[in-house]
């Protein structure tokens, strides 16, 4: 599973270091030099801020849905659906499948709505 990050904490040390950078700046550079590091701050802050790292959400799955495989070594399997018997309680977390041999990342499955 990712690890994931907080925006609010990832936005305050931009600021942090923003500010830091201002202060060595000033002594090291004329305005005008800085001017383009200062952007690149902005500029990453306005990524972070837009959403681009915001998780995506996915469904959970549990024992008794049934899911689709969209993922497989053998193309055989993609497109079967099936129902979760079984969740593996240890990562990579994967399902024990009903009539399918073997366990299944649940990155290679979809809750089905049929």
């Amino acid at each position: 599973m990712e690890d994931l990050i907080s925006k609010t904490k990832i936005l305050e040390w931009l600021k942090i270091r923003e500010e830091e950078a201002y202060a060595n700046a000033a002594q090291t550079f004329s305005p005008s030099l800085f001017k383009g590091k200062a952007d690149a701050f902005n500029d990453v802050a306005a990524y972070v801020s837009s959403g681009h790292f915001d998780p995506i959400p996915l469904p959970t799955i549990k024992p008794g849905d049934k899911v689709v495989i969209t993922d497989a070594m053998n193309e055989y399997f993609i497109g079967t659906k099936a129902i979760v018997e079984k969740i593996s309680k240890s990562a990579p977390y994967s399902a024990k499948l009903k009539g399918i041999h073997g366990e299944w990342p649940l990155s290679s499955l979809e809750v089905s709505h049929d």
